[in-house]
């Protein structure tokens, strides 16, 4: 678990970090390329734009590949990134399953399955926590469980959350054959405790909401555990109770969210429904964050 920790403080530590090569490529969007440029002055990095979509920026900045709309231009900056032309993809277009290929087959990724994860500060308690899946996949199944899990203890270890408490969620806390949700939290719980997520990563589940958020109510229901009530990653059932719960945060409570797409071997940030404008700028500086340590 990680004391005291505002999401404002990502912005501090990326721009410890040398300066990196950020691509940018996709539809052109004013929010995203003011993110881009505010993100230059604060030295997280120098951008290049790809593609003719950039033709209307009225500043000297770098445009590569100026022929080129928006699909070919995406294509041409995964092979920039994976050439190691650029540090950092940024991906200004809506979400598409022929973009998750292409990043699919970046260099140095090992992961079977690729998640987003969204970071937000808790309200209560003043430090960072992570919801995932919260865009990717649909139903992912208890292997799929498995990858997200291992794809986010790092995302937390460069945040300061070292001995990460995750919470696989369920309807019920209660393991139950008719619930696949539960099924898959009884067994990820199980490897924790067998130290297969690493000795220092604690999963607990199948925990409901009430039980994850509150020691009290999970010792009320006979749950024991050190996750409840100091959860850190809060891993969903499925795709769509993750993406409801971030949206209801972030448009109906103003909590600043921002987020990254992990499993894909480089820093991938993409257009997200789940964030507002101001969260371009975070995501940015977590990619940063995320590329190896210098």
């Amino acid at each position: 678990m990680m004391e005291s920790f505002h999401i404002k403080n990502i912005l501090k530590l990326a721009q410890r970090k040398k300066r990196k090569r950020i691509i940018v490529a996709g539809n052109y969007n004013s929010a995203t390329v003011d993110a881009v440029l505010q993100s230059q002055k604060m030295g997280f990095g120098d951008p290049i734009f790809c593609g003719k979509e950039f033709l209307v920026l009225k500043t000297k900045e770098t445009i590569v590949f100026d022929n080129c709309d928006a699909a070919c231009a995406l294509e041409k900056a995964v092979d920039m990134v994976n050439n190691n032309e650029a540090d950092i993809l940024l991906n200004t277009s809506p979400l598409t399953s022929k973009f998750l290929q292409l990043v699919a087959g970046t260099n140095n990724s090992n992961s079977q399955v690729m998640n987003y994860i969204s970071i937000f500060s808790a309200p209560k308690e003043h430090r960072l926590t992570l919801f995932t899946d919260t865009l990717i996949n649909p139903d992912p199944g208890i292997k799929g469980k498995i990858e997200i899990i291992n794809n986010s203890i790092p995302v937390a270890s460069i945040l300061g959350i070292k001995n990460p408490n995750i919470a696989a969620l369920a309807p019920v806390e209660f393991v139950n054959p008719a619930i696949r949700s539960t099924m898959d939290a009884a067994i990820l719980s199980k490897m924790s405790q067998r130290s297969q997520f690493g000795k220092n990563v604690a999963v607990e589940g199948p925990l409901a909401m009430d039980n994850a958020e509150s020691a009290i109510a999970a010792k009320q229901k006979g749950v024991e555990s050190i996750v409840p009530g100091n959860v850190d990653i809060y891993l969903f059932p499925d795709v769509e109770s993750a993406n409801i719960t971030a949206q209801f945060l972030s448009f109906v409570f103003q909590v600043k969210l921002c987020g990254i797409l992990t499993g894909t071997g480089i820093p991938v940030i993409i257009q997200s429904s789940l964030e507002q404008n101001n969260s371009w700028i975070y995501n940015i500086a977590l990619s940063v964050l995320m590329l190896k340590a210098d």
